[in-house]
């Protein structure tokens, strides 16, 4: 649909026909979400050649005191060229995105003198180009390896602390600058999941046209919101995977070094995300762990993630298997009209068996005691389902009260985040 609007665009140039304000307006969103979605990949990019750099850096002969390396700076030079290309795209991607906020219809076209006073200070500030999000966002940028970056950091670090004097024995993990930029750098995952999350319906003009209106704003924690509730257990399954190779990357990072004094073969990647996915697991086989500080805290923070991602993921499963409002009539429709049915029958035998035999009979005694269990049944039954109609009525109650309480602390939340990003 978008190819079909930008060729008639081209079209209406070519004949020399002045664009309407929508058109341009779609034209500049286009060019806006373009501009955003190759800054993406060009960082993503130059956190590529920054890998490729660190696997060929990184030296056999390297030990926790030795931080040798391989030097090649031609994969450091390839990340400096498409970081700058990334920075390009990204003030790029501001100033469309700026023109595009001066040019943007109103969504107020019948009450404009009624708009929103927030919705006008938030549009002021936007329309700036120099903003603090763009400065965050380059700045962002500027962490990566840089080319000649050959100086140590050593850690002291604990690898005994039960010897046999009772005294705690310490050694100097030897480790890169380069290699701590190294991780921070995948802070520019970021970057590409704004971009992927700001392809979905949620994100288009239109979509911010109806969310102006309705008093909200269209951003990525929109946009999430929206997926999770359409496709949640997809979306979280999408989280919690890449978490695993993520961590993996983290850990492997930082206890390489140090693997000639664990023991432990962390110079194994699969190693590595085998101990990230049994910490966000919260299993914990034991047979590879974290000795040094700045793999305890990835540790930490796998197992953190682990338990909000699992939890999400036991509750989103919950969520699918609890009957919706039709099936749940269906389920009371069927249990009430079975054992009421199930009641007319046995009252229909003891009365059939009254007129052959006689109320004195064998069979018509045993039947009462068959229509009582039935009655019993019965009755059972409708107080069960009626308990089970109070306990699902109180629990709605109770969710909406507590899910008020969370929506407006998120708000307050989200409103401090939106102060400090813009």
């Amino acid at each position: 649909m978008e190819i079909e609007d930008a060729s008639y665009e081209n079209s209406l140039l070519s004949k020399g026909r002045p664009l309407t304000l929508a058109q341009k307006s779609q034209r500049l969103y286009t060019q806006w979400r373009t501009a955003e979605m190759v800054a993406a990949v060009l960082s993503m990019v130059g956190v590529a050649t920054s890998t490729v750099d660190y696997e060929l850096g990184f030296a056999e002969d390297r030990t926790y005191s030795n931080c040798a390396e391989n030097i090649n700076e031609i994969y450091r030079w390839l990340t400096l060229v498409f970081t700058l290309l990334s920075m390009v795209f990204l003030v790029m991607r501001h100033q469309t995105k700026r023109e595009w906020y001066k040019c943007r219809p109103n969504p107020f076209p019948k009450e404009s003198e009624q708009e929103p006073q927030e919705h006008r200070k938030r549009i002021k500030k936007e329309r700036k180009l120099l903003s603090l999000g763009l400065v965050l966002e380059l700045l962002g940028l500027c962490i990566f390896p840089y080319p000649y970056m050959h100086a140590n950091i050593s850690v002291r670090q604990e690898f005994r602390t039960n010897d046999v004097d009772g005294r705690s024995h310490y050694v100097h993990v030897c480790y890169r600058l380069a290699e701590f930029f190294y991780v921070l750098m995948f802070l520019r995952l970021g970057f590409l999941l704004r971009s992927l999350f700001n392809l979905t319906i949620y994100q288009n003009d239109h979509a911010r046209v109806y969310c102006t209106r309705n008093g909200t704003k269209a951003n990525v924690r929109f946009s999430v919101r929206c997926m999770i509730k359409t496709h949640p257990l997809r979306l979280i399954l999408g989280f919690i995977v890449p978490s695993f190779l993520l961590f993996g990357i983290f850990l492997r990072v930082f206890e390489r070094p140090y693997t000639d004094i664990s023991g432990l073969d962390f110079e194994s990647y699969l190693n590595s995300v085998w101990c990230c996915a049994v910490t966000m697991a919260t299993i914990g086989y034991g047979d590879l762990y974290p000795g040094t500080h700045f793999g305890r805290i990835v540790a930490i923070l796998c197992a953190l993630w682990g338990a909000f991602t699992f939890s999400m993921v036991v509750f989103t499963l919950e969520s699918s298997l609890q009957l919706n409002i039709s099936q749940n009539k269906a389920f009371k429709a069927i249990h009430r009209s079975r054992s009421a049915a199930l009641v007319v029958v046995e009252a229909f035998r003891l009365h059939l068996l009254k007129k052959k035999y006689g109320d004195s009979s064998l069979g018509v005694s045993k039947q009462k005691q068959v229509l009582e269990r039935a009655i019993k049944y019965y009755k059972s039954t409708k107080k069960s389902l009626k308990i089970h109609r109070n306990r699902r009525e109180q629990e709605m109650q109770a969710s909406k009260h507590y899910f008020k309480k969370v929506s407006n602390q998120m708000k307050r939340i989200e409103t401090k985040l939106d102060k400090l990003l813009m």
